[in-house]
């Protein structure tokens, strides 16, 4: 499956909706290259939705701690939510899930930004 990204807004965070997989190769640079692009143009919060990512490999990983540089140093936020099956074992194996905040839904992940959970 050819990896599908798309934006979304809800308030001031940017919601990246990812379908596929993201790995070394084609996938992953075009993962990369998006989340760079977002952190240099549009600084601040961005929510990454792995709901349909089907698989992760580290250079997926590095794009998600790199886009998290960026934006922790330009004053934003980079979290993640809804990771599920071989993607949540990646997490987990790798810890960025408890380096990058994640969340189990939409609606929790949201309600970080406004500091209420």
């Amino acid at each position: 499956m050819d990896l599908q990204i798309s934006l979304r807004k809800s308030g001031n965070v940017t919601i990246v909706d990812v379908r596929g997989r993201i790995t070394s190769g084609p996938t992953g640079d075009a993962f990369s290259a998006e989340l760079r692009r977002l952190a240099e143009s549009t600084p601040g919060d961005v929510l990454i939705n792995l709901a349909e990512v089907t698989q992760m490999d580290s250079s997926g990983i590095g794009a998600l701690v790199q886009s998290y540089v960026m934006l922790t140093r330009s004053g934003g936020s980079l979290k993640l939510f809804n990771p599920a099956g071989k993607v949540l074992e990646v997490l987990e194996v790798t810890r960025v899930n408890t380096a990058l905040a994640t969340y189990a839904d939409e609606v929790s992940a949201l309600a970080s930004f406004r500091g209420t959970t």
